[in-house]
Parts: C-alpha cells; structure tokens; sequence
C-alpha cells in the first residue's frame, strides 16, 4: 500500500455536514482551524476529491469543501455560473467566513471565477487549478457532445463501471493505481442532476469579461499530461490576468490535487503564505 492510500486510510475524511440556504441545502467537510480555505471541485468530483487538501493543509487553515449544487447532498440550481456563485456565497456567509482563499478545480475554476467577480471583497487570493474561463457556447446552444455522451454512460453503466471511464479519461496513461482507484470512487458517486446542469453551466458560461476585475492574487496551476483541460486552454487566462502567477507540474494530468498532493500542496501552501507575509 502506497503513501496516498495510506495517508487517507490512517485519517479518514471528515464527515459531511449540510446547511440550508437560500438556493437549497449545501453539504460540504470541513477540517482545520486558521484562515478560510474554500476547495471547489470539478465536475467529476465532490468534497471528497479533496482528501490529501483537507488532511495535509489543516495544520493551517480552515478548510471548507464543498459539494456543489447537484453533488453529494447538495440540492442542484439553475445551470448558470451567477447560481452557482450564489450558492458559494450562501456558504460562506451560513458558515461566517467573510473572506477565504479560493482554489477552484476545472468546473469549480469556473464557479470560482465568476464567484469572486461577484463579491471582489470575500476572496483573499484565488487558485485555479486545470480550468478554463468556460467553454462560451453561444445562447440556446445544445448540450456539447461530450457532455451528452457523458450522461448516457451514467444512465447505461453501473455506477463503478463509469466511474472507472472517467477516471481513464482524466489521467495520463498508467496512472498509479491507488490514484485511479480514487479518482474512480469519487467519479462513480456522479449524481445525473450534477452532471447535466454543471455540463450545461460550463458550456455556456464565458468569464472573459469577469477576469479582469480579479485584482487578488491568482495562481494557476497546470498539468503538462493533463488530456481534459491542456495547459494552453489554462494558461490563455494570463491575458485576461496578466498578474497571475503560473505552476506546471510534470508527468501530472486531470488530478493533480491527488496526483501530485505533495507539489501541489505546497505550491498553494507557498504561494498562500507569501500574500500573507506581504
């Protein structure tokens, strides 16, 4: 047994917790004590995607990760990223956090993008990690292929065998095994309502106009391997963010959070700790 599994076997996730909020119940985990960390998953995730976050960077923050609407016990929302934002606001504010560091993980980079445009002053910085600033299909547009074929694979497999297609389709070839287990687990969870508006939420959204308006710190975070998201697509955001700084990590692909939790952690880490010695 390898150091992932082991580290998650030997401290086991925190529980889910819900509130009830204006949009609908929110379930999230919650671990640490310090500075709020919000963790805001993708679309194959949930909270539990972020289990190397919640037990590595718990020494030091506050750490908050979510279910987004659709996922885990969450009630779903309209498919439009201003939902979705509200829905994060909505957290905060039930759990009394005025400001957080945010880091968003391909569909949650999307949420976190819009969500901090809309309340510039509750983000202290902003990490973005294997993400885009949407895919901006124009209005009445049909669900992207992708996405279509994605739903069905739900509707026809057994909820292990889809997970495992997803895992396939997010990390390089010959990933670590215990990784793809994991990654295969938390996709095999994917709730239909989840997929089908956070799909539909994606596919239209289009942050361009929103991302010069962050004036926070931002990181982003690439995997040069990554198949879903390329380091280009992510990178491209640097022109709408010309102050950001950027990270590629080598051999990494959809998963980095839980590819390279040790890198990945601490390019955060560093990267938290130098907005708050400046």
């Amino acid at each position: 047994m390898n150091q992932v599994t082991m580290g998650v076997l030997e401290q086991p996730l925190p529980e889910r917790k819900t509130v009830q909020t204006p949009g609908g119940i929110i379930s999230y985990r919650e671990a640490g004590r310090g500075p709020a960390l919000f963790l805001l998953h993708g679309m194959n995730g949930n909270s539990r995607s972020w289990a190397q976050q919640l037990k590595a960077l718990s020494d030091s923050y506050r750490i908050i990760a979510w279910d987004a609407p659709g996922y885990g016990l969450s009630d779903p929302v309209a498919p439009d990223a201003d939902a979705y934002a509200a829905q994060a606001a909505h957290l905060l504010d039930r759990l009394n956090i005025e400001r957080a560091h945010v880091v968003g993980h391909s569909m949650g980079g999307v949420i976190s993008e819009r969500f901090c445009a809309r309340h510039l002053n509750r983000a202290t910085s902003l990490v973005l990690s294997g993400t885009h600033w949407g895919n901006a299909a124009p209005e009445g547009a049909p669900l992207a292929a992708k996405y279509a074929r994605r739903l069905q694979e739900l509707e026809d497999m057994p909820a292990e065998e889809y997970g495992k297609v997803r895992a396939e389709k997010m990390l390089p070839s010959s990933p670590q095994p215990d990784v793809f287990d994991q990654v295969a687990h938390v996709a095999s969870e994917m709730r239909r309502e989840g997929l089908l508006n956070g799909g539909q939420m994606v596919e239209k959204t289009d942050n361009r106009p929103f991302l010069p308006a962050l004036k926070l710190p931002v990181l982003i975070i690439t995997g040069d391997r990554d198949p879903v998201v390329k380091p280009q697509r992510s990178e491209a955001m640097m022109d709408y963010l010309p102050s950001a700084r950027a990270v590629s990590l080598p051999g990494v692909g959809h998963a980095a959070y839980l590819e390279a939790p040790d890198v990945f952690n601490r390019a955060v880490r560093e990267f938290f700790t130098s907005i708050e010695q400046a």
